[in-house]
């Protein structure tokens, strides 16, 4: 699964200059999403959401308090496996994963 940048951040100038992580990219060209495992993100820490779990990723475990996603991605992976999204009021905004976007183990 992809590992996002841990750690938490003095100031928001710090988390905005913090490294991109490196996320796995599948066969369909798109980079794995950290919290549900699709291959669904056109961008890593670019602010995509992934149309599976609606996390949407900014290159962060989400522990720092800047988290867009309102929880950090342990309880967004939690809920992803209780729910089928990051959290249970966003069910309405996901779509099963296609095809291409599963992970080929």
């Amino acid at each position: 699964m992809s590992d996002p940048i841990k750690g938490t951040f003095e100031n928001f100038t710090d988390f905005c200059h913090r490294p991109d992580p490196v996320y796995p990219k599948g066969q369909n060209g798109k980079f794995q999403c950290p919290c549900c495992g699709y291959f669904t993100l056109d961008e890593v820490g670019a602010y995509d959401i992934c149309p599976v779990c609606f996390w949407e990723d900014d290159g962060t475990t989400g522990e720092h308090g800047f988290a867009p996603n309102g929880v950090d991605l342990q309880t967004a992976r939690a809920n992803f496996q209780e729910f089928g999204a990051v959290s249970e009021r966003n069910k309405n905004h996901v779509r099963p994963p296609r095809a291409d976007e599963k992970p080929q183990y």
